[in-house]
């Protein structure tokens, strides 16, 4: 049995940085006061994410550091870990993640906490794979920035009965096992997904970008054919794109089967495209 560990996308509040409006202080061997850590709501300017507009005010510089940092843990975090941890379908785990900006906009002091020390080691790896930053300033100077970060995981584990079968996509065998017709059907979907997007469109809605996310979910129903189509993504025109192209997904070879019936067989995944 396979287990997935999905991402759940956090439009907004993805970071919550430190919440006192506090400066750390320490005075040098000259008695001069050194400035150490300031807390986001302090800075004159906050680090600046790869990517992000630096005419942009610090809110929407914010909103931007959250959506690059999504994407990077969304892309990279290796959900293949969760297989020896027996996680419950369904279940819900969370990671806090504490790091800071140095003044040189590197990320150092990185600590997570979790039951898990799986997950705690996979979530300081991807939060090293932040790039160098532009660090945050307080009148004119560099300054230290403090973040705190909850990430929040969604088991997906589904344990079928003996007697249950997947949904399977046109060109998938239908004699393999539950679990490999399962990857092959959420394979062939992705693929037409990614053969049927609107890469122009996308372009436009991304021009700082080279890639997005997006989670769909949908059911097959007993004639096999998509309904009940949601989709989360950065933007609203890109989740209606994904909509539509579910809509349009031709209808399954067969839908899924328990105790000999056909069934409603509910699907979600996280869709990443390149352009």
């Amino acid at each position: 049995m396979k287990y997935y560990l999905l991402l759940i996308l956090i439009a907004i509040n993805l970071l919550t940085f430190a919440q006192e409006n506090t400066i750390e202080l320490e005075v040098d061997e000259n008695n001069e006061i050194v400035i150490e850590d300031v807390s986001f709501d302090v800075v004159d300017r906050v680090p600046i994410y790869k990517g992000c507009d630096e005419n942009l005010g610090n809110q929407a510089l914010k909103q931007c550091f959250s959506e690059k940092l999504n994407a990077l843990i969304s892309k990279n975090f290796n959900a293949a870990i969760g297989k020896d941890l027996d996680l419950p379908d369904q279940s819900f785990q969370y990671i806090n993640v504490m790091f800071k900006v140095n003044t040189d906009g590197n990320i150092i002091n990185i600590v997570a906490r979790t039951i898990y020390p799986e997950l705690e080691a996979e979530a300081v790896r991807v939060i090293n794979l932040i790039p160098t930053l532009k660090p945050g300033y307080l009148k004119d100077k560099a300054v230290t920035v403090p973040y705190f970060l909850p990430i929040t995981f969604k088991v997906n584990n589904p344990k079928p009965a003996k007697d249950e079968t997947f949904p399977v996509y046109r060109s998938c065998n239908e004699t393999l096992s539950y679990d490999a017709l399962k990857e092959c059907t959420t394979n062939k979907i992705k693929d037409y997904i990614k053969v049927s997007i609107d890469y122009e469109m996308v372009d436009k809605l991304f021009p700082l970008d080279k890639s997005t996310q997006f989670m769909v979910s949908f059911n097959i129903n007993k004639n096999g054919k998509a309904e009940k189509i949601t989709a989360k993504a950065h933007k609203k025109e890109m989740a209606v794109e994904a909509i539509n192209i579910l809509k349009r997904m031709p209808k399954f070879k067969k839908p899924g089967y328990k105790n000999g019936k056909p069934i409603d067989t509910k699907m979600e995944f996280l869709m990443t495209i390149y352009f």
